[in-house]
């Protein structure tokens, strides 16, 4: 009977061509520039569609977080909302 210990497939974990953090950061930087690039093209159109596109990033964001932390999400949310009416009311 040979020694399966050192060649079995469990013992040997598959080469990866990428790292899974180095993917997880090209995924998250590609992120960040398609919604750079959406508020850029955004602002050319005035401040109401800037804030169509931020509520749709918030809406995104939102929606793929846990129950009780999309709770604790739109309780921030809220209190940013508040803070920056508070701030430049008139």
């Amino acid at each position: 009977m040979s020694d399966t210990s050192e060649s079995a497939p469990w013992n040997n974990p598959p080469q990866r061509k990428k790292t899974l953090r180095r993917k997880r950061a090209e995924k998250q930087a590609r992120r960040a520039q398609h919604w750079g690039q959406r508020l850029e093209e955004a602002r050319q159109e005035g401040p109401d569609m800037v804030a169509a596109v931020t509520f749709d990033r918030l809406r995104g964001v939102l929606d793929k977080l846990p129950a009780e932390a999309r709770a604790r999400a739109y309780e921030a949310a809220t209190q940013a909302l508040e803070h920056i009416r508070e701030t430049h009311a008139q």
